[in-house]
């Protein structure tokens, strides 16, 4: 094929696609014309170098760097363009210019992500990280899912249809007044290079893209990365914007960005240092005894973000383990942290969910730190392949962001590196409650991170080994349970104190009994003969004064709970908080003996009460 009718057929099959990638990259029809005409005037110019390698990657590169100095400038004249997409338009303006044209290029472009790195002269594993930090940009700005963002940008190929393009003869006729090299020998040497190389033109589809492979959709199932995890870079944290989720209407902007890449190599001293609380760095929430929970990570990332002006931060968290396992085991050990968290003033609230059909572990949970002033903690974990991540907020007061919230955040910060994670990615972000985690020691008792803080209280709480309750530490002289009565297959008790506190008085304590019936009708049985007699009570005992408290009830279980308080002396008295509570055959029965030194409001003790009945999903 001699070399004008070469190049005018690449031209004429071309140039429409072209002038589509160059319309969503400036946003303005005018810069378009310009710019596709330039592309393809330089292409026609050294035809003889570009027409045996990548004729359409040169021109495609062209046109885009032309778009981008025109928009240098002459900035974007919205007036014309009042009949395009302005919003998408827009929304693709404000990304950088490679991540832009990253996205178009696995759009409208046609290419799948690896083509599209190499066009970009970036790695896979940069792509990968990139393509899903605009996706989420994009998606955020827009407000819709990937999906309903690509028809969008296909949509703009409307507009750039009606872009007027010169014939080739034209495009040749200007690049002749720039540059006359053409000449006998090389026309020759044209000709035979095409022969040889075995260029085929297809005037109905652009050059090397009719025999490329069928292209993943951008943003959904990228290419994978050597390994997994590979691709996860600081770019697959969330910015200040993205955490604004969790405070709408805050001014949120971004601290520090930590990165620590170990390496691939076993290390037998990173991994002792990485086991040992102190070697691994400062924890970054109370509870944790460490900095990170996974062992011997090959990459962590941590981000900082605090709102202007005001008591409320937020931290990012990714760790890249070295398997699979170790990810799981980091999930596990960090929510076991919070499970059987001791720490004095934390207490755990009933606020915990999860994402309904997730497809890998999530837990959202929330602390409240009751020391002053007193401060809200919510944590949102989830892990997926050899990636878990960590979301904390912590703001003053008792109230936290909503769950939904968290779990919106949660999803949007697993999706930046979900990709290379090796594991299934979650894109549902529809949060529902979720049991409270369960202890590692006693599951079904109270654990220290249920009981409020009292008094002055400086020292943790403690409870003794549960043991057959030969004397029910739970009982009063109003109810007498006795939890060894016939019916009864199991029963343990247990006490709660805090030990070594000067400020709280060695008569203050909490104890807890817990009994399986044979049957929810013999426990139901037991459970009205003991209300039967304190009800009774007062006419029994002259020195005994009973008030009802506030109904317990839960998902599986309910209760009530009194005031009882006997008279001493003529004027000394003793007084006692009591709940008994049913979970369909298990009973437990929970007492707190106060003073005027240390005490639980009633608020507080209906909240031991209801957590008791919480935890019976755990007793065996």
């Amino acid at each position: 094929m001699p070399k004008v009718e070469e190049f005018d057929t690449f031209y004429d099959s071309t140039s429409r696609y072209v002038t589509h990638l160059t319309y969503a990259e400036s946003g303005d029809r005018t810069v378009t014309e310009e710019a596709v005409a330039e592309a393809y005037g330089k292409a026609w110019q050294g035809w003889a170098k570009h027409r045996s390698r990548d004729p359409l990657g040169f021109v495609r590169g062209e046109a885009f760097r032309h778009a981008r100095l025109s928009r240098g400038t002459r900035p974007w004249r919205r007036r014309h363009e009042d009949d395009s997409d302005l919003g998408l338009i827009e929304a693709l303006q404000n990304l950088n210019s490679r991540t832009r044209r990253l996205i178009i290029l696995q759009t409208l472009g046609e290419l799948d992500i690896s083509s599209a790195a190499r066009d970009l002269a970036m790695t896979d594993a940069e792509a990968v990280a990139e393509t899903q930090h605009a996706v989420t940009e994009l998606e955020q700005a827009l407000g819709q899912s990937i999906g309903q963002i690509e028809s969008r940008l296909l949509g703009l190929s409307e507009i750039s249809e009606r872009i007027p393009l010169p014939t080739p003869a034209r495009i040749r006729g200007k690049a002749r007044g720039r540059r006359r090299r053409h000449t006998v020998m090389a026309v020759a040497a044209a000709s035979a290079a095409v022969v040889g190389a075995g260029l085929v033109v297809a005037p109905t589809a652009p050059m090397s893209q009719a025999a490329a492979p069928e292209r993943n959709r951008v943003g959904e199932t990228p290419v994978e990365a050597a390994r997994p995890g590979d691709a996860v870079t600081t770019r697959s944290l969330l910015n200040a914007t993205e955490i604004g989720r969790l405070s709408p209407n805050r001014d949120w902007t971004t601290l520090t960005t930590t990165a620590d890449e170990a390496g691939d190599d076993e290390d037998p001293v990173a991994a002792a240092a990485a086991s040992d609380p102190a070697a691994a760095g400062e924890p970054l929430t109370t509870c944790a005894p460490r900095r990170f929970a996974t062992n011997n990570p090959r990459k962590t990332y941590v981000r900082d973000f605090e709102v202007y002006g005001q008591p409320e931060q937020a931290v990012h968290v990714i760790e890249v383990a070295r398997d699979a396992d170790g990810a799981k085991a980091a999930q596990k050990r960090r929510l076991q942290w919070y499970a059987d968290c001791a720490v004095p003033g934390i207490q755990m609230t009933s606020d915990t969910a999860t994402i309904k059909g997730a497809a890998s572990p999530v837990t959202i949970i929330r602390l409240n730190d009751l020391s002053a002033p007193v401060r809200t903690i919510t944590i949102g974990m989830m892990q997926t392949g050899v990636v878990s991540t960590m979301l904390v907020h912590q703001t003053d007061g008792t109230r936290g962001p909503a769950t939904a919230a968290v779990g919106a955040a949660l999803v949007d910060a697993m999706r930046l590196a979900c990709a290379s994670s090796g594991g299934p990615c979650t894109t549902t972000a529809e949060v529902v409650g979720a049991p409270l985690p369960r202890t590692s020691t006693d599951p079904g008792f109270l654990a220290a991170v249920d009981l409020p803080p009292v008094g002055s209280q400086t020292k943790p709480w403690a409870g003794t080994k549960p043991k057959a309750p030969s004397d029910n530490p739970a009982a009063t002289m109003c109810d007498q349970a006795n939890f060894l009565t016939r019916g009864v297959s199991k029963a343990r008790g247990r006490i709660y104190v805090v030990p070594n506190d000067k400020a709280i008085p060695k008569q203050f304590g909490i104890g807890q009994s817990i009994a399986t019936f044979r049957s929810p009708q013999q426990a139901q049985a037991f459970v009205q003969r003991v209300q039967k007699r304190i009800r009774k009570c007062e006419d029994r005992n002259q020195a005994a004064n009973v008030a009802d408290g506030k109904p317990v009830r839960g998902s599986g279980y309910a209760g009530r709970t009194w005031r009882m308080t006997f008279e001493t002396g003529p004027k000394s008295s003793v007084s006692y908080r009591l709940a008994l509570i049913r979970r369909g055959a298990i009973v437990t029965e929970v007492r707190q003996s106060g003073n005027k030194r240390a005490d639980l409001t009633a608020t507080q003790f209906l909240r031991v009460a209801d957590r008791s009945g919480q935890r019976l999903a755990y007793w065996r």
